[in-house]
């Protein structure tokens, strides 16, 4: 019992040194990087196929390849135009070209599949550049959105508190001998209603609003 008494105090020791032992220091702790923060999430849709790694070794292996293509077609013209010339007959022709078709067919293939490398990751560089750009303007617009919506919000709340007054209608006496006074009357078209200062204000920014648009679509064609 004895024995058992005096291991307890040692065991929580080293249970507090494995729970707080390994903690840091407050000084040493550094805030979260903002640079490995992505600014546009990229959905997986997106995520590209082939690394930047990946598509540098295709371009070198595309610039070697293509340079090996020209010595090969170099070698079997010079090889048909020494039979023009009469120093290899057509059956040693057909000998020594046979081994400089394979190397062709061969580096053709290379060059193929290299040449779909680089293009595949040209495309997908394209679209994700589309896509950022495209989620630019979005957040553009909705910026804009919010700059302009409170204000439209208390200008239609002040107008549903306040009530516009309405222009009362002119009486105007018509002489008795002529009936067709009242109809001419009712055919006035009736008066516009003047706008007030919450109106106006409320046609500026619509119109404020109209023209951002129009400029945020113009930059979007030019793109």
């Amino acid at each position: 019992m004895r024995g058992k008494a005096h291991k307890a105090p040692i065991l929580l020791l080293e249970l507090a040194l494995l729970l707080f032992g390994r903690k840091k220091p407050p000084q040493e702790e550094k805030p979260p990087s903002t640079a490995s923060i992505e600014p546009f999430p990229v959905p997986d849709i997106m995520k590209k196929t082939v690394t930047e790694n990946d598509v540098a070794k295709a371009r070198e292996r595309l610039r070697v390849t293509s340079l090996e293509r020209d010595i090969v077609g170099d070698a079997l013209t010079k090889i048909y135009e020494a039979e023009a010339k009469g120093q290899i007959t057509e059956a040693e022709r057909n000998q020594l070209a046979q081994r400089y078709k394979v190397d062709l067919k061969r580096v053709d293939g290379e060059i193929d599949t290299h040449k779909k490398v680089v293009d595949l990751h040209e495309l997908e560089s394209a679209k994700e550049d589309l896509l950022k750009s495209f989620n630019e303007k979005l957040m553009e617009i909705d910026a804009r959105i919010n700059q302009i919506k409170p204000s439209i919000t208390q200008i239609i709340a002040q107008e549903a508190k306040v009530p516009v007054p309405t222009p009362q209608p002119v009486k105007t006496e018509t002489p008795p001998a002529t009936p067709a006074q009242p109809n001419a009357n009712k055919e006035r078209p009736s008066k516009e209603k003047p706008k007030n200062k919450a109106e106006e204000r409320l046609e500026a920014i619509r119109e404020e609003v109209l023209k951002a648009m129009e400029r945020l679509e113009q930059i979007e064609t030019e793109g």
